[in-house]
């Protein structure tokens, strides 16, 4: 169940897996190591940190594999197979396997969290330091909170597990959406208390990451002014910045650890072994020889509406440098692509995707670009939460309930990020140009646009979804679309349903009850 019927996980994997991995400090290594394990395992410092290893990663691959990019189908920028047409149409179903996967990676995440804050409080061996323990629970407690921040705005009332169980006789009740919100508040409170001030590009988390989640649940709440000081918080540590370029962070995994990322799941990528790896570069492009192998399944590429949004947030002449770092611009030649060909053209008319297009943001390449590229598996990293969103978070922030705000410090942190994107800065931000210029900066990105459109105001929202266009291209040229409204959108469809695989589990008969917070 909830994932809850593996709500308990049991160390089985370590032994064959450690082969696999080294005793060095190379996280990307160490990960491998199966995280959750009985308490007397852990003897030793780094025992315990590995123990951890999952929460970057790991415990959520099947949230990452495709229900990530189901958000973006939902959402508007993207469209996939046929089979994919209940996200873009807003029919998906209780029976829907993406839907089962996104809700059982989140839980798996909890899973082992608990299992691990299970662990730090009992009694340790005495090698293990204080600061290691007090990390461990910080880290714990900041992964908890960010599964159900997830799970509370994409369904709502859902049940709060905060213990290690096999009980699967009980039904769980639903708990209430501001109690949830209470209980995400204090671990990422907790969280922050606990972890350490990390440095920039480290992979644990640190601080500034439980403020920055603080920061986004605050603008969520709409309670703008903890949402401005926590955001602050994180500006002020000085130790993100963004980086110069874009695109590096999406296209190489060498690159993909760094200062302005703040809490990213870590994949690695080892031909044979399954789910530690990330697998989106096969949903993303149709050219096997792009790849160097036969999974490139091109189940997902760009709505026609995206591919158009650029236009909203570039002045006239201007060219916005993350359009081709994000779509694959009819024409545009990549040389860091195909290698060993000298480079690769998309072609012009585009290829044979619904749209034509195809999504260059997350395309690794092949072995000859970089090393771990194998069938459905590259070891790039998956961005959760960057200094991009920081920056924005606090321009809203700080715009609060008004339509637009030319308060100078709002105004600079939404200038950094047009800065980087080659455009023109502004002296005045309105609400729509902000929400216009996070949906490209954060486009194919952990579903943010789906979780804008869903915390914005709700008649704004759907006139957003009303006027988006979710149809097909026939030819990119001339310019010829089939174009599809979605006229039906009512506020139903800004909640998932419960997966019918969990139902038995939950008691969905009585109203949801306040969580009571028991630490």
């Amino acid at each position: 169940m909830l994932g809850m019927k593996s709500i308990k996980r049991i160390f089985t994997c370590a032994i064959v897996l450690t082969l696999f991995s080294s005793c060095g400090e190379d996280f990307l290594e160490s990960q491998v190591v199966d995280a959750i394990t009985e308490n007397n395992f852990y003897q030793t410092d780094a025992q315990l940190l590995a123990g951890a290893n999952s929460l970057y990663g790991q415990s959520f691959f099947t949230t990452n594999d495709k229900f990530m990019y189901s958000l973006d189908m939902l959402s508007g920028n993207s469209i996939g197979f046929e089979g994919d047409a209940p996200w873009r149409l807003f029919s998906v179903g209780v029976n829907n396997g993406v839907l089962l996967e996104g809700w059982e990676g989140f839980y798996k995440g909890i899973a082992d969290a608990n299992q691990l804050l299970k662990v730090v409080s009992q009694p340790l061996n005495e090698e293990i330091s204080e600061d290691v323990r007090n990390q461990v629970e910080g880290e714990a407690r900041f992964v908890r909170a960010f599964s159900y921040f997830y799970l509370v705005r994409l369904w709502g009332e859902i049940p709060v597990i905060d213990e290690v169980t096999s009980d699967t006789s009980t039904l769980y009740p639903l708990n209430t959406v501001s109690s949830i919100y209470a209980f995400i508040e204090n671990d990422l409170q907790k969280a922050a208390e606990l972890l350490p001030i990390s440095s920039a590009g480290s992979i644990r988390v640190g601080k500034t990451a439980a403020w920055a989640y603080l920061a986004e649940m605050y603008l969520t709440l709409k309670d703008y002014d903890n949402a401005r000081d926590y955001a602050q918080m994180v500006i002020d540590s000085g130790i993100h910045s963004l980086q110069p370029n874009y695109q590096d962070q999406f296209i190489d995994p060498s690159a993909s650890v760094n200062g302005e990322g703040i809490y990213r799941w870590v994949w690695t990528s080892i031909n044979g072994l399954w789910g530690i790896q990330n697998t989106n570069q096969a949903y993303l492009i149709a050219s096997d020889d792009v790849i160097g192998n036969d999974g490139s399944f091109g189940s997902v590429s760009p709505s026609i509406d995206l591919f158009q949004s650029f236009d909203k947030i570039t002045d006239s002449g201007e060219e916005d440098l993350r359009r081709q770092w994000i779509i694959c611009e009819p024409g545009r030649f990549y040389p860091e692509l195909l290698t060993s060909e000298g480079g690769w053209t998309f072609p012009e008319n585009g290829d044979d995707s619904s749209t034509r297009l195809r999504y260059r943001k997350y395309v690794v390449g092949s072995l000859e670009e970089h090393p771990n590229v194998f069938f459905m598996r590259t070891d790039m990293s998956t961005q959760l939460m960057r200094y991009a969103d920081v920056l924005m978070i606090y321009a809203e922030a700080i715009m609060g309930n008004a339509d637009s705000t030319g308060d100078a410090a709002a105004v600079d942190a939404f200038n950094q990020i047009r800065r980087r994107a080659g455009l023109s800065e502004k002296g005045m931000i309105t609400r729509e140009a902000l929400m216009d210029e996070r949906r490209i900066e954060f486009a194919f990105e952990a579903g943010k646009f789906w979780l804008d459109l869903v915390r914005m105001d709700r008649e704004t929202a759907k006139d957003i979804i009303r006027n988006q266009d979710r149809g097909t291209v026939n030819t990119l040229v001339p310019f010829n679309v089939e174009s599809l409204f979605i006229d039906g959108i009512d506020d139903n469809d800004f909640l998932l349903p419960i997966p019918s695989a969990e139902l038995s589990f939950i008691d969905t008969a009585s109203p949801a009850v306040d969580y009571v917070i028991n630490d």
